[in-house]
């Protein structure tokens, strides 16, 4: 597994990576997971699996390809032990390499770059990034035997904007640890009626000043409502900044990053999980919220739309439209009967789609697709 996100993991990919090896593990595949580290290589163990963290420099633009030489020399010293190797995208660099891969998209950074907003030097630079991004996604692409994305969504923008055929993307899928399967199975705890919960990385692109936002038009019409915020990243100055200007600090609670189990109690007490992003891949939030038996709100883009269906397993609305989202959010508030449909039909949906034992499934059946050159279009998606 080659992935560029921290580990221990902090946010999605590194989630879904840590699963995915802790299943493959328990089913006797010797896994071994690389991802970036300080100026010195360091080797941890998780759960029979084993995580280099190879040397990494900030040295922008050029920080994934200096990776890159990192990564490549350890990957020579180790070709002949490995059978495939499944590289996660964003940001992992390109490879040389003779062993079959699997490239997995979990979000196409060079078509993510545009819906973001320009507002400050560090969106500047991400949207940069994302051009420059490109190359290294199309020489992946280009090296991988076979190509797989998280979502429909993704596998539509690898068509649209890598000139990938349909019929050659696997859709893998994303799923949520058993710990959420397990306890939101039956809830035994009450639900707060009034509680709010977003959970994610604080960033440009995740719409949580929306959010903050939308909270104005809620509590003028549910004066006692609350929003929970879990995370970190880059904006988190600003929303403290936005949350004083619009006078919510009675209203909304900023918790910070979250562990596991601060995360798994807080939903199973929270009525509404809201997620106002303008692009995804397989929000792995989302999953655990309908996981825990909330009524979810999401915006109408990539990723979202494979599991909220409108009025159905959630409630769609337009992004960056943060009236549109208040309201949205009222309505289920005041609709308890409402949200107890949405989330009973969400957690039926977790339970018949989105379980690691079926990704793990579909990833054996892409990694033996890798080492036969089998073709992707005759394999099952989720």
């Amino acid at each position: 597994m080659l992935l560029s996100t921290p580990f221990p993991p902090e946010e999605g990919i590194g989630n879904y990576v840590y699963n995915l090896s802790s299943r493959l593990a328990k089913r006797g595949h010797e896994v071994i997971v690389i991802t970036r580290g300080g100026l010195k290589k360091q080797i941890l163990e998780y759960d029979k699996f084993v995580v280099f963290k190879l040397p990494f420099l900030m040295a922008y633009p050029f920080h994934v390809d200096i990776h890159g030489i990192f990564v490549n020399k350890f990957l020579r010293r180790l070709n002949e032990h490995l059978d495939v190797i499944h590289v996660h995208t964003p940001l992992t660099p390109a490879l040389t390499t003779q062993t079959p891969m699997v490239t997995t998209f979990h979000t196409p950074h060079f078509t993510d770059s545009y819906a973001i907003d320009i507002i400050n030097m560090r969106s500047l630079l991400t949207k940069i990034l994302g051009v420059l991004a490109y190359r290294i996604e199309k020489s992946l692409i280009a090296s991988s035997k076979i190509i797989s994305a998280v979502s429909n969504g993704v596998k539509s923008n690898l068509v649209e904007h890598y000139g990938v055929k349909r019929e050659d993307v696997m859709v893998l899928g994303n799923a949520v640890s058993d710990i959420f399967l397990e306890a939101g199975h039956t809830i035994t705890r009450q639900k707060d009626d009034t509680m709010i919960l977003y959970a994610g990385r604080l960033d440009h692109g995740k719409g949580v000043l929306d959010l903050v936002e939308s909270m104005k038009t809620v509590t003028e019409s549910i004066p006692n409502a609350k929003l929970i915020i879990m995370g970190k990243g880059p904006l988190l100055s600003r929303i403290i900044r936005k949350v004083a200007e619009l006078g919510l600090q009675k209203h909304i609670e900023l918790r910070g990053f979250m562990n596991h189990k601060e995360l798994f109690d807080t939903s199973l007490r929270a009525s509404i999980f809201v997620l106002p992003s303008y692009h995804e891949g397989l929000p792995t939030s989302i999953l655990e919220a309908m996981a825990c038996q909330l009524a979810v709100v999401a915006t109408a883009v990539r990723g979202n739309v494979d599991i909220v269906k409108h009025g159905e397993t959630g409630i769609l609305v337009p992004p960056k439209a943060p009236e549109s989202l208040g309201r949205a959010i009222i309505y289920l508030l005041e609709h308890p009967d409402l949200r107890q449909k949405l989330a009973k039909s969400a957690r039926r949906l977790v339970e018949e789609r989105f379980t690691w034992d079926k990704v793990a499934e579909r990833t054996l059946a892409a990694y033996n697709a890798a080492r036969s050159e089998k073709s992707a279009d005759r394999l099952d998606s989720f």
